[in-house]
């Protein structure tokens, strides 16, 4: 099952799952190209993310394995808060199915996450135009979203590079999509791997909202991995500038009675 936990932790999902994004807007009239709407992208994701003070959400992590000794299925529930600049918290809140399943790869897999949200490594493999060649495709409306549609494909085949399609949203240039696979296979016992990570708007911020991570095991059949990030409370950084000029004692109380975003 360690064996299995690696597999499962290909660079293109753990980048999906520590993506977040979020708000503001701006529109161009004409098409513009698949580099303008990357930088535009790279721009507002920087404002997102400093607006951004703080989340917290239930996520349901289920497990669906289906190789040697039959079907086995595992399924944890996790407290996640997010803490800026980066910082993020899990708590295991329940367990249930294969134990061995739940401890051998849903909990490596939080942990993986755990430690990967304090590395800078992570910020310098993030898909910019200097790390992937990218290729405006088309346009797709994705729950009401108007989308550019964009073929990505790394520069540099390395570990930490995927191959896919990013859905950017029109209105305000954040990532609604990302769909994928490793560019370079991560372990000989990998036939095939795949990420799929869908994010939605809580306010005026975009939160990852769901994210299905398949793997094909040359020696021991495929394992699912669907994460549901349920609803969250979100926090803003002018929130709690608001909060604040009522004075430093009821920063905690009111940001918590009318501060959060559901």
């Amino acid at each position: 099952m360690r064996h299995l936990a690696k597999a499962l932790m290909f660079p293109g999902f753990l980048f999906s799952v520590l993506a977040c994004t979020g708000c503001l807007q701006a529109q161009s009239r004409t098409t513009p190209t698949a580099e303008e709407i990357v930088s535009r992208m790279l721009e507002k994701n920087g404002e997102r993310q400093a607006a951004l003070e703080h989340y917290r959400t239930d996520r349901t992590y289920q497990l669906e394995y289906d190789g040697t000794g039959g079907k086995h299925h595992a399924e944890m529930i996790v407290r996640t808060e997010y803490v800026a600049p980066g910082r993020k918290y899990f708590t295991v809140l329940s367990e249930s199915g294969s134990k061995l399943l739940c401890r051998e790869v849903l909990r490596r897999l939080v942990d993986k996450e755990e430690q990967t949200s304090e590395k800078t490594d992570w910020q310098r493999a993030m898909f910019s135009t200097d790390t992937y060649r990218v290729e405006l495709v088309g346009r797709e409306q994705l729950e009401g979203v108007n989308t550019w549609v964009l073929k990505v494909e790394p520069k540099v085949y390395s570990n930490v590079a995927y191959r896919g399609k990013v859905w950017v949203s029109m209105d305000d240039f954040a990532t609604v999509r990302m769909m994928g696979e490793p560019a370079k296979s991560p372990s000989w016992m990998l036939d095939s791997a795949s990420f799929d990570s869908w994010y939605m708007r809580r306010g005026s911020v975009w939160v990852p909202a769901k994210n299905v991570s398949t793997t094909h095991v040359r020696i021991g059949g495929e394992a699912k991995v669907t994460i549901d990030y349920g609803k969250y409370d979100v926090l803003l950084a002018k929130q709690v500038g608001a909060v604040e000029e009522h004075g430093r004692d009821r920063v905690r109380s009111v940001t918590l009675a009318a501060g959060l975003l559901r």
